[in-house]
């Protein structure tokens, strides 16, 4: 994602979440740059997070469950949109 892009997620973010005033933009821009990575690792491609508002949404939940320190929580409970966007995403090798 660019910064453009991230900053306007962080925006919407906001907007939706009510985080904290006391915490500094820096500390959810990590976040989401940390979900973004994992996300699409996981996936095994780079997703649009702009296009894909299914990832989107993942992706916002995972900034809310890393700002609560509950990801293993997180992961448990969205396994289901992983696998949904691992099969959507999957591209098949020779290997």
């Amino acid at each position: 994602m660019t910064d453009t892009q991230i900053k306007n997620l962080l925006k919407e973010i906001k907007q939706e979440q009510h985080p904290s005033p006391y915490k500094e933009d820096e500390e959810f821009i990590g976040y989401i740059k940390d979900g973004e990575y994992d996300i699409n690792k996981v996936c095994g491609s780079e997703i649009d997070y702009e296009k894909d508002l299914r990832a989107r949404s993942l992706l916002k939940n995972y900034v809310l469950y890393a700002d609560y320190k509950k990801l293993a929580e997180f992961k448990q409970l969205y396994g289901a949109e992983y696998a949904l966007l691992q099969a959507e995403y999957y591209k098949p090798t020779d290997v």
